[in-house]
């Protein structure tokens, strides 16, 4: 079979079969493999109840926005990864040489489960690309009055696409794949002598994928490498740049809002900045509370948890993109001595990737800890029904200044409705 795939190569630049970087690398991989197996199976059984928290918590009624919905798509596509993945992280690491255990059934399992985690975990790769740019669209927009208003609809369909996509963009994919009946001496070391002629199915590269000089097996790998995780990499190394870019606009914005209502607060009014901070040194902020300024320091606090999100991204996925590309453009001995070695840990990247999300949540936003209270903790130890924070609680009271200026109202109500969490 490898004889086989030498001719898919397409060889760039030249490697030494043998180089003590290689033994390097095999020893990172030898001390980190018996590691993994278990700190992977606990990613993913932590990591799927997490994903299930934040499902339940982002579909309730009351948190149901555009960006929500999206993250919700993104922590569906994780938990199937993950449960995916822990299914044959168990299977196969503790599966003994006996042909039940490599059936037919598993090799199956093996073919989708490769394929459910390149779909899942592409799409959510896509999706924060999609998160990123419909958060762009609403920050720069926010002034604008007739612009189309991103609602749930535009996110539903934009899920829909995601998937789509994914999925059709991984046909390469399902084309290349075939099971393969071997003797089960030649797949693992069995001591029972009655099971020496017994066969292992096992899956492996098809003829098809093979023809036209590797025509089917270069674009499924190409694919791979650049549509489901170079370009979307790229594209979010752009959003990141641009939304810092608004973050910081927003940011001079807010505190030049912040001076300028409080020179007028309790109709006095300061001549300049030095005036308004010798006499408001020791002052309350009462009249600050009152101002436009708490929804933009909310869609502030908002881009900065989809900047951390954004960026546990980049920092998971562009190592991954870059040696699938290298494995590509290099002969066999980068996959075989590098690629290979490094396996388990860009497996690991992803996993911890999918699991993160929860942890963002829960230590920068306060209505999804008090939405995740109210679902999973609705009692307390003593059976009295403790009392969260609603909706409503979070929402801004209404002040003189809100409302003697229409179009600060109509900056604050676009950005309300697209506030995160």
């Amino acid at each position: 079979m490898m004889s086989n795939l030498k001719q898919c190569q397409t060889v760039i630049i030249e490697l030494p079969e043998r180089s003590i970087v290689y033994d390097w690398f095999y020893a990172i991989h030898t001390f980190y493999r018996p590691i993994h197996t278990y700190l992977s199976i606990i990613i993913c059984i932590l990591g799927a109840m997490c994903n299930f928290c934040n499902i339940v918590v982002l579909t309730r009624k009351r948190m149901r926005t555009p960006v929500n919905m999206i993250l919700s798509a993104m922590a569906c596509c994780d938990t199937v990864v993950l449960f995916s993945n822990l299914i044959y992280t168990t299977h196969y690491t503790f599966a003994n040489c006996h042909p039940e255990q490599w059936s037919y059934g598993w090799a199956i399992f093996l073919v989708c489960h490769a394929h459910l985690s390149l779909i899942g975990h592409s799409s959510s790769i896509w999706l924060s690309v999609m998160l990123a740019l419909i958060r762009y669209l609403t920050l720069r927009s926010r002034k604008k009055v007739n612009v189309l208003q991103i609602d749930l609809r535009h996110s539903y369909k934009a899920i829909a696409f995601v998937v789509l996509f994914v999925t059709l963009m991984n046909t390469p994919n399902f084309l290349a794949y075939k099971i393969f009946e071997m003797r089960l001496s030649e797949t693992c070391n069995t001591t029972d002598i009655g099971n020496l002629d017994a066969f292992a199915y096992i899956p492996g590269v098809s003829d098809l994928a093979l023809e036209a000089h590797c025509l089917i097996f270069r674009m499924a790998f190409w694919i791979s490498g650049t549509i489901f995780k170079m370009i979307p990499c790229l594209l979010l190394s752009s959003f990141v740049w641009l939304l810092m870019k608004i973050l910081t606009k927003v940011q001079q914005n807010r505190l030049k809002l912040l001076y300028n209502s409080t020179r007028y607060c309790n109709g006095k009014k300061y001549a300049d900045k030095k005036e308004y901070q010798g006499r408001n040194k020791n002052a309350t902020d009462n009249c600050l509370a009152k101002t436009n300024a708490t929804t933009l320091y909310r869609a502030d606090r908002t881009t900065r948890m989809l900047l951390t999100i954004l960026c546990v991204f980049l920092i998971t996925e562009l190592p991954q993109g870059i040696m699938m590309v290298l494995s590509g453009i290099l002969p066999e001995a980068f996959r075989r001595h590098i690629y290979n070695s490094l396996g388990d840990l860009l497996d690991l990247l992803s996993l911890c990737n999918a699991c993160t999300t929860f942890v963002i949540y829960c230590s920068m936003s306060e209505q999804f800890r008090n939405e995740f209270k109210q679902v999973f903790l609705p009692y307390s130890l003593f059976g009295y029904k403790l009392k969260w924070k609603s909706k409503q609680d979070y929402k801004e009271p209404s002040s003189p200044a809100q409302s003697s200026t229409g179009s600060n109202s109509k900056t604050n109500f676009e950005l309300q409705r697209c506030v995160l969490l």
